[in-house]
């Protein structure tokens, strides 16, 4: 088969879009009802095995009580999931727990010896192993210890042994007797239903199939004949035959429209041929009348480029002349942008100074105000030193007054003494205080004395202090002169200043309005100087043009005469169409 036609690529594709959906539909449906049937059959076997535990609990409780002797208990269990024991030592499988076709429940100990088992009870199978060398009993009974689970494995199909077939396994150990309940069958029990399934889309897949190639062969059929009409309408036109009678199609698709879009194309392309041929014809008469227009129009342009050329060189004067002013203005535009940013510059720095010179005189109103304080201060210090120096006198003078008064009693004591010896034996006791008193004013007169040292190095002091109060209080004022004096300069320097920054400021506006005006004349200059530029630019132009226009009407001149022969051609190609 080739995909050279229409037909036979719509075939195809058509069978793909057909066949590809239905077989991953089909195959989809049959994945899901398998996964299906196997959650259902694993859910089966985990019922039987939980039904198994719930009679052993139940069993359980009644052995406990004491009701039920725990062999029998047991045996009832076997019994009742299989079957009673045969004379051979098999048990039959019990009919009405159906698990699968095959399948049964049967109980592992931990040692994995075979507890309940139609065929091999009694027998230990803790080494069994599948066809992958898998010890699938051992696996079993871990499983059953740990809370139960699904195991696979491989073993021969029991109609078969020589059949290895998948099987499936669910386990649980029991927490009271410690059995290890298993409920097992294999795998293709579950998928029966699912094969069915596969082979009910199989077939429906192919009848759908075979209907629809059939659908699809007529569908192929009514877009191909049409298309295949109008091909050879088509081919006719190719050799220039527009006598054929127009396309009849029925259908009222694409390619009904395709046949009328072709009946359109010949009555056009008639018309146009006709139309073309009277073009020709016409065409022949108007290219000798170009020739000679175009012989007329030459010898003007030779004129006007003269006149373009001399034009030319007064533009290429002007804009030199241009070039030359913007390059001055853009130069004297610089310096008035330096000297404005200069002017910018020293308004700054006015103002820093200014800001400086009103911190100053703030600074000297401070200390000005500190020296008044200071000037008080003193004052005051110089005052009370004088009322010291004045108290300190005072205490001169009672300590003088102490001093007559001790040295009075020391003259009175010494009289005393002279009495109470003349009294003798009854002056005795006299004479003692008289001692005392006498001693006690000794005493006194010693620490007046020390007193009178010690007073007079203060009024030494004082005076020294007061001296120096007196000098220092001079220097304040002094100083307090001097500051006011300053702050008073600091005021002319802040009005001067301020006076300085207004100028300055003044100074600045108008270098910056001269800086901006100069800007705009420079633009001004420099755009007069390009449109002088392009004006010169565009009179070369011009002037190239009208050369190049006399050259191009030599060269219609010689192309009007090329037109007269392609006309006759054209007339000859014309006479090979039919109409």
């Amino acid at each position: 088969m080739t995909f050279k036609s229409i037909k036979t690529k719509l075939m195809a594709l058509s069978f793909l879009l057909l066949t590809i959906p239905l077989i991953i539909l089909g195959w989809m449906s049959y994945e899901q009802s398998r996964t299906s049937l196997d959650d259902a059959g694993e859910t089966n076997l985990k019922n039987s095995v939980e039904f198994t535990l719930l009679m052993i609990d139940h069993l359980n409780e009644e052995v406990e009580k004491g009701t039920l002797d725990r062999a029998e208990a047991e045996e009832r269990v076997k019994v009742a999931i299989l079957g009673e024991k045969q004379s051979d030592g098999t048990r039959p499988l019990n009919e009405n727990i159906k698990i699968g076709e095959e399948g049964y429940i049967f109980i592992l100990d931990n040692e994995g010896t075979s507890l309940a088992q139609p065929n091999i009870e009694g027998q230990n199978t803790w080494e069994l192993e599948d066809s992958n060398g898998v010890k699938f009993v051992q696996n079993m009974i871990k499983t059953g210890n740990e809370g139960g689970g699904i195991t696979y494995y491989d073993f021969p199909h029991p109609d078969n042994d020589s059949q290895i077939v998948p099987w499936i396994a669910y386990s649980k150990t029991d927490p009271n007797w410690g059995w290890t309940v298993s409920s097992s069958t294999y795998m293709s029990d579950f998928n029966q239903a699912a094969n069915h399934i596969l082979l009910f889309v199989s077939i429906t897949v192919g009848v759908t199939l075979l209907i629809g190639l059939f659908i699809i062969w007529l569908l192929s059929n009514s877009i191909a004949r049409p298309i295949g009409i109008v091909t050879e309408h088509m081919n006719r036109l190719a050799k220039g035959d527009l006598t054929q009678e127009e396309l009849t199609l029925k259908s009222k698709d694409e390619t009904g429209r395709l046949a009328q879009a072709m009946n359109h194309l010949q009555t056009n392309l008639k018309d146009m041929i006709s139309s073309v041929a009277d073009t020709s014809s016409r065409l022949t008469t108007h290219s000798q009348t170009l020739n000679q227009s175009a012989s007329e129009v030459r010898t003007g342009s030779d004129q006007v480029a003269v006149t373009m050329q001399e034009l030319a060189s007064g533009s290429e004067t002007q804009a030199s002349h241009s070039s030359d002013l913007a390059y001055n203005m853009s130069a004297f535009t610089t310096v008035v942008e330096q000297a404005n940013e200069k002017g910018q510059l020293i308004y700054d720095t006015s103002n820093q100074m200014l800001d400086m010179t009103t911190q100053g005189k703030t600074l000297m109103t401070h200390s000005s105000n500190q020296m008044s304080q200071i000037h008080k201060i003193v004052q005051e210090a110089v005052q009370k030193v004088s009322g010291l120096d004045h108290r300190s006198k005072e205490v001169s003078k009672l300590v003088y007054v102490i001093k007559d008064i001790a040295d009075q009693t020391n003259l009175l004591a010494l009289n005393a003494a002279i009495e109470a010896a003349r009294a003798g034996e009854h002056g005795r006791g006299f004479a003692v205080v008289a001692d005392e008193v006498r001693q006690l004013a000794e005493q006194v007169t010693a620490s007046v004395t020390d007193i009178t040292q010690i007073v007079d190095g203060i009024q030494t002091e004082t005076l020294s202090v007061t001296d120096s109060l007196q000098l220092g209080y001079q220097e304040v004022e002094k100083g307090s002169e001097e500051i006011n004096e300053t702050v008073k300069t600091f005021n002319h320097i802040d009005q001067a200043l301020k006076d300085m920054v207004d100028r300055v400021q003044e100074i600045s506006s108008n270098l910056a309005e001269i800086a901006t005006n100069s800007q705009k004349m420079h633009t001004s200059i420099e755009e007069i100087a390009s449109i002088s530029e392009e004006s010169a630019a565009g009179i070369e132009q011009s002037s190239a043009s009208i050369q190049q226009t006399s050259s191009s009407m030599e060269e219609v001149a010689a192309s009007s005469d090329e037109l007269a022969q392609l006309a006759e051609q054209l007339n000859e190609l014309v006479k090979q169409f039919k109409l």
